[in-house]
């Protein structure tokens, strides 16, 4: 089974088994419907599509962020659309450097499925190999009503991360763009800059040129400031929750398991006036 990410061949490999499940998250914050447009023109053979803001978001309130957490119900509603069980293996993929991806295999793994993986380098490597793609929307499974939950574990709120951040028993990484982790440009948030004491581990810097993931000694060698005689225990944020869990599955990837996710990120840490902002 996979658990973190899977390259083209070996997906190919395994393209018609019975328990394999894949999804396709292509999605463009600019263009929302652009993801789903190219999946219809076509995808993964199999794939079903998964959107970012209709599946794995709920609507935004006043302090939640740009991608808060699905409802637990809604979600489980969600994943029950396909049949899935703890047997399943389940492949995620998307065309914009495994952020998307990231963000449902981040969630599978919050609600206890352990056989789900990205697809490394997306679907630009697949097309590139040349392996099967259709246009055939596949048939949903619906075939059991599971309840999930979320492993609240994994999860910290604004106001438990300002209580943290005053115990000084946190390292924050932020996974954005160093210019907008600098606050030297900000093109959608309302406020510009990081949290105070946070570090800056941009996503982007787990991969090579190509879009694959670097080796797991490269990948290891870049977190282990953060966790070599390091205590304190990690929270990983960016801009609204989703780019941050490419840094969560690197981690994993290399031998780190620490899932914590900050949801709201730093769209809900620059929405309350009170929060104090660091800039430069």
């Amino acid at each position: 089974m996979y658990t973190t990410i899977i390259s083209a061949e070996n997906l190919n490999s395994i393209i018609d088994e019975k328990n394999l499940i894949i999804f396709d998250s292509r999605f463009d914050l600019l263009n929302k419907n652009l993801g789903l447009q190219n999946y219809q023109k076509k995808h993964i053979k199999n794939a079903h599509y998964v959107d970012l803001e209709v599946d794995l978001s709920q609507k935004i309130s006043s302090f939640s962020g740009r991608h808060p957490l699905p409802n637990i119900k809604n979600f489980s509603k969600f994943l029950n659309n396909f049949n899935i069980t703890d047997n399943s293996q389940i492949i995620i993929y998307d065309d914009n450097n495994g952020s998307m991806s990231a963000r449902m295999w981040w969630m599978l793994k919050l609600v206890g499925l352990k056989n789900c993986a990205v697809l490394d380098g997306g679907f630009k490597i697949w097309l590139k190999n040349k392996y099967p793609v259709d246009n055939i929307v596949p048939t949903k499974e619906k075939l059991r009503n599971r309840v999930y939950s979320y492993r609240t574990e994994y999860i910290i709120t604004t106001d438990e991360l300002r209580e943290k951040i005053k115990s000084q028993s946190i390292c924050i990484i932020d996974a954005r763009d160093k210019e907008r982790f600098l606050g030297t440009e900000e093109p959608i948030d309302k406020k510009a800059g990081h949290i105070p004491g946070a570090f800056n581990m941009p996503f982007k810097n787990n991969l090579k040129s190509d879009g694959k993931f670097k080796s797991k000694s490269e990948i290891k060698n870049n977190f282990s400031k953060f966790f070599d005689g390091n205590s304190k225990q990690i929270i990983n944020m960016c801009g609204s929750g989703v780019t941050a869990c490419h840094n969560v599955l690197a981690m994993e990837y290399c031998g780190y398991e620490e899932r914590v996710l900050y949801v709201g990120s730093w769209s809900a840490w620059s929405s309350h006036e009170e929060n104090k902002i660091e800039s430069k």
